[in-house]
């Protein structure tokens, strides 16, 4: 039996039934569960856009401006410490977003970066190894990584997997490299990305109306700008702390 928010309340994958919403309000839904718990019940949505975790906080050690931020590093993920043996990693994100793939009638946009491991750069392609459709280059502006004897990332990228099956030809104009500065003001999360990236992707790619899903909610960004683009939102977070902060931002009307 298939809900009128996407999700089938037949029991899949060994699971009973779905746990209820820790958040339902106009037109967003917001699980706190581990994805892989919820995703096996979503029958269907329009995009996903998530940025998933980069296994990177516990394993980096303070430097530059970095030093600045070291709480990051010594906190990580309240419950997560994101420094999972790399091989483990990868096929969680694949699991995750080969899920995702499966429920998407178009693009799956996925967030991250080039990592290294061992001297050895991992781009994001080497994890997520499908065809994709459209690459996008984030300029951050800034570095956290000063003293690693290369030139400073300064990068990230976003990657739509797929095949759209709505396109905006308007936002054509935005070109593939992007210039937006890290988002500095959202207490409770320590990695939280601008509302703009995700409302590009969204309002590309996404018909109005539609549904959004983000496997890794984190503080309810991808939520925010599916809510400000006029389009539903299904969010999964195994944290509540961040879940409650995604709910406070999601009620501050300023923001939407």
């Amino acid at each position: 039996m298939i809900q009128e928010n996407g999700l089938s309340s037949t029991p899949v994958h060994g699971i009973v039934r779905l746990p209820p919403p820790y958040y339902n309000e106009d037109g967003i839904t917001i699980y706190c569960a581990d994805c892989l718990e919820i995703l096996p019940f979503i029958e269907s949505v329009d995009v996903t856009f998530s940025s998933p975790p980069y296994n990177t906080i516990a394993a980096t050690k303070p430097s530059g401006m970095m030093a600045e931020h070291n709480h990051k590093q010594n906190k990580g993920y309240d419950g997560f410490s994101d420094d999972m043996p790399e091989m483990e990693y990868q096929a969680w994100m694949r699991d995750v977003f080969g899920l995702c793939r499966a429920v998407s009638k178009g693009l799956v946009w996925i967030n991250h970066k080039t990592r290294y491991r061992e001297k050895q750069g991992v781009h994001p392609l080497a994890i997520f190894n499908w065809p994709f459709y459209s690459e996008v280059v984030w300029d951050r502006g800034v570095s956290i990584t000063m003293n690693a004897r290369k030139f400073a990332p300064s990068h990230e990228y976003i990657y739509g997997f797929g095949v759209p099956h709505y396109w905006d030809n308007a936002v054509n104009t935005m070109m593939s490299v992007w210039r937006i500065m890290p988002e500095r003001d959202v207490k409770g999360h320590p990695c939280p990305f601008p509302v703009s990236i995700a409302s590009r992707c969204i309002t590309a790619s996404c018909p109005e109306g539609g549904v959004v899903l983000d496997p890794f909610m984190g503080s309810g960004t991808t939520l925010l700008a599916a809510r400000q683009e006029g389009r539903r939102g299904i969010g999964i977070e195994i944290n509540p702390k961040y879940c409650d902060v995604a709910i406070e931002r999601l009620r501050q009307k300023t923001l939407f």
